[in-house]
């Protein structure tokens, strides 16, 4: 049986990045995609069989990897969401199957100002994440050049790996969309408070958590009768035969919207409880009129507990 091979070259993981990321770093430097570099590493025949997760990796996957690298595998354990992100559960991470990728086009400029690859924050998975703590930029989850929904992949570019638009291959910088910058600048301020206060609540006692979570998932509940595509949170627009977009049917009757909803849509669900709650989201037991007379529009949802709600768990240390 043949061994596992060691790449002769491996990026070393930044502090703050994303496991898929790095892993993509790696086998951009052999002008792969990370599916076919992992084929090439395990036994023949063998392969990746499941989608590789970040928020619990696979202890095989992570031995393999670190094995390739040279590299602890305690180190890359350390990547893993659920251990940067220990009291969370899978509702305050964003579903990335299939879905675009939210970023920050300023920090990649940085980067490139920096001399470094370019790479993706692990802080960009986190479901109340819609800007950016360091530029105070709205994240986009749209190309700045061909306007498509983003999907990004590595490239060298002058020696360093750069991310670029699967679709169009344009580099990813703030070249090319400064007058959407502009437009997100008025939302950005405000919502990074929203933001800031929803991560303290996410991070402390588990019954306002547990509180915020139901008040999420109510205003995205069905309007008036079960199966209806239009949510309670058409009525805080005030808009009459306001409808829910396509992109966003997804979240509506979801126990855990903002996992599955664009950017600026998560943006405008916590603005929208910021707004009918107060600065401090009033996690407390008593709701405000405003709040009480809206929320009595939803449909009754049955009680279930999501299949992915339980306290996570940091993978088992993977031996050398």
């Amino acid at each position: 049986m043949r061994k596992t091979g060691r790449l002769p070259i491996a990026p070393r993981p930044f502090r703050d990045e994303l496991l898929t990321s790095w892993r993509a770093r790696v086998a951009c430097r052999y002008g792969l995609e990370t599916r076919d570099l992992a084929q090439c590493l395990t036994e023949r025949g063998r392969g990746e069989r499941s989608r590789f997760d970040d928020t619990v990796p696979d202890p095989g996957q992570i031995r393999l990897w670190a094995r390739a690298c040279r590299i602890e595998p305690r180190r890359l354990q350390r990547m893993s969401l659920a251990h940067r992100y220990p009291k969370r559960t899978r509702l305050w991470f964003l579903e990335r199957a299939g879905r675009p990728t939210p970023v920050c086009l300023a920090c990649f400029d940085a980067d490139c100002m920096a001399g470094c690859d370019s790479y993706i924050r692990a802080d960009w998975s986190l479901a109340e994440y819609f800007v950016c703590p360091v530029h105070r930029q709205m994240l986009r989850d749209r190309c700045p050049f061909c306007e498509g929904h983003l999907y990004v992949s590595y490239r060298m570019r002058d020696g360093h790996a750069r991310l670029v638009c699967r679709k169009c291959n344009g580099q990813l910088t703030t070249r090319g969309g400064g007058h959407v910058a502009r437009m997100d600048a008025d939302i950005a301020e405000p919502a990074f408070a929203v933001q800031r206060q929803a991560g303290k609540i996410i991070a402390g006692d588990p019954v306002s958590r547990t509180r915020l979570e139901s008040r999420i998932a109510t205003l995205w509940a069905p309007l008036d009768r079960s199966g209806a595509a239009r949510p309670i949170f058409a009525l805080w627009f005030n808009q009459a035969r306001w409808c829910c977009p396509s992109e966003v049917r997804v979240a509506v009757g979801n126990h855990a919207p903002l996992r599955q909803l664009p950017v600026r849509w998560r943006a405008l669900t916590l603005v929208a409880l910021l707004d009918l709650f107060g600065p401090n989201l009033s996690v407390d037991a008593v709701m405000p009129d405003a709040a009480r007379n809206l929320f009595r529009r939803a449909a009754l949802r049955p009680v279930r507990m999501y299949k992915g709600a339980g306290r996570l768990r940091a993978p088992v240390k993977a031996q050398k």
